[in-house]
């Protein structure tokens, strides 16, 4: 059997992110992000330049885990991992440090559950995705 390791490498030297780094830190409530040394752009993806000014000139760093949500769609239907969950909202959150991540609120079943700039939190979970609550 053949595995496939994804490593994306920045330019400095010890500075990359595997696909497997992602997922323990969003099982840890962590938010890990790309800065762009040129433009101070922030991303989450992972990436070898910036999506902004192109730049390779990229470092790793440690985004907080609150934010609002900026737009959500109630799932009524789910795909298997989340058969349990629903319904549930799936989210657009802009964190404090001005990026944008998706993510998902648990038994979220109508718009009277959840409003456009809800303060919202990442939470520790041993769940699939970014997991958020409502503060």
């Amino acid at each position: 059997m053949q595995r496939e390791v994804v490593a994306l490498f920045t330019s400095s030297e010890n500075n990359f992110l595997l696909s497997g780094d992602i997922q323990k830190s969003v099982s840890e409530g962590k938010v890990r992000a790309y800065r762009c040394r040129n433009c101070d752009h922030k991303q989450v993806d992972i990436q070898v330049f910036c999506s902004r000014c192109y730049s390779g000139n990229l470092e790793l760093m440690d985004v907080k885990g609150a934010g609002k949500v900026l737009t959500y769609t109630i799932q009524q239907v789910a795909p298997e991992q989340f058969m349990n969950d629903v319904p549930y909202a799936w989210v657009i959150v802009e964190l404090e440090d001005a990026v944008r991540i998706t993510g998902w609120i648990p038994f979220i079943a109508s718009k009277n559950d959840l409003k456009i700039g809800q303060r919202v939190r990442l939470v520790k979970s041993y769940r699939t995705g970014r997991v958020f609550e409502k503060v």
